[in-house]
């Protein structure tokens, strides 16, 4: 079995929370998470592009850095970068060979696995620092393992209430759970009951919760990126980084799937991987502003999710809509949603929006159908 394929068989482990198996794990592996600092960033939208920017902040400053998001959107190396870029096949493979062999007594979830390669392929890539991006949750996340020098928190909204419980305080509880002595505490987190949680767990451990109410500039398109890019900056100069190499980490964030936008055969298409009523109120604003008239919308969710509240907002903003199933089967059926052309299989949803008479498309409802699109429009550029 190669290790990709060893990597994949443990996709049916399932969420099970908890960090007794990845404490075991890393004991057995020498601890490599402990052979830098962590910078770790949690919340329930934004996390990923204020991530994406802090960690281009920090190769900027000339820090070798490790940064580690999910999911992926079309190669599954996206999720772990080094110094800016993917890592390699040849140490992705050596560090899934590693775990394999740690892995005799106790089988780590998928989740957990990657984020064990993380910290792997880290400590071998000597980085100087390493950005995590919180898989769900925070307390009882698989990143929750380290004890960050600063602990980031974006905006906290309703989403994985199964797991991480049914009110906005509770949730605010798990996020915050990233909070450990000695963290610098950041958040761009208004909402005051989701700052007075935050504000009580760094008060358990005397650490004062820098607010941060302000906006900076960002190629990420969406005026909410804003914040999330300050929160980023705040974050940077907070370690010291110097306001040079906070510009140019700023001025080269790449961050694909988010209010993408590109054109193809006269058309204009957006791809957004918004997939949670929270990311949709901040984008449907900019789909009625940015997207001309008649829009054509391609829309699936997967079946985990509030879908009818992201489906009430989005839906009256379109003149038409096609629905799909990004991963099925734990997408939604495309058959369930009214007032949608049902067409099951994403590229053949997506061929139907480019023969439509509309000449604009949004693309948005999931990560995974985010990924699909970029797959489908990346190797038509290239053909």
């Amino acid at each position: 079995m190669t290790p990709l394929h060893w990597l994949d068989s443990l996709q049916g482990s399932g969420i099970r929370p908890g960090l007794g198996r990845m404490r075991a794990l890393l004991r057995t592996l020498g601890s490599p998470h402990k052979k830098y600092p962590s910078i770790i960033v949690a919340g329930t939208n934004g996390k990923g592009s204020t991530s994406a920017t802090l960690a281009s902040i920090l190769d900027a400053a000339g820090q070798r850095t490790g940064f580690y998001t999910s999911p992926h959107l079309v190669d599954i190396r996206e999720r772990w970068k080094i110094a800016g870029a993917s890592i390699s096949p040849a140490l992705l493979d050596e560090c899934i060979e590693e775990l394999r062999a740690a892995s005799t007594e106790i089988l780590p979830t998928y989740f957990e696995a990657l984020t064990l390669i993380a910290f792997i392929a880290f400590a071998k890539a000597e980085c100087d620092l390493a950005v995590l991006e919180v898989g769900m949750g925070g307390r009882l996340d698989a990143t929750n393992v380290v004890k960050p020098i600063a602990a980031v928190i974006t905006p906290v909204g309703m989403d994985h209430m199964e797991y991480l419980g049914e009110t906005l305080r509770q949730i605010a509880a798990e996020k915050a759970g990233v909070i450990h002595r000695g963290a610098l505490v950041l958040t761009s987190n208004d909402d005051p009951l989701v700052l007075g949680v935050i504000r009580k767990r760094a008060a358990k451990f005397g650490q004062p919760v820098i607010h941060v109410t302000e906006e900076h500039h960002t190629p990420l398109p969406g005026p909410f990126q804003r914040r999330n890019a300050a929160l980023a900056v705040r974050t940077a100069r907070e370690l010291g980084i110097s306001e040079a190499a906070i510009e140019e980490g700023v001025r080269n964030t790449r961050w694909r799937g988010r209010l993408e936008h590109l054109t193809h055969g006269g058309k204009q298409i957006w791809i957004d991987g918004g997939h949670n009523l929270h990311a949709v109120t901040q984008t449907a604003p900019y789909f009625d502003a940015h997207v001309p008239r008649p829009r054509l919308l391609v829309f699936g969710m997967m079946s985990d999710k509030d879908v009818q509240p992201v489906v009430d907002r989005l839906f009256p903003l379109f003149d038409r809509v096609i629905s799909t199933e990004p991963y099925p089967p734990r997408s939604v059926p495309a058959g369930n949603f009214e007032h949608a052309t049902p067409i099951p299989d994403p590229e053949e949803a997506f061929r139907a929006a480019l023969a439509s008479p509309e000449r604009a498309i949004v693309i948005t409802g999931s990560l995974y159908l985010a990924g699909a699109a970029i797959t489908f429009f990346d190797k038509i550029a290239a053909s």
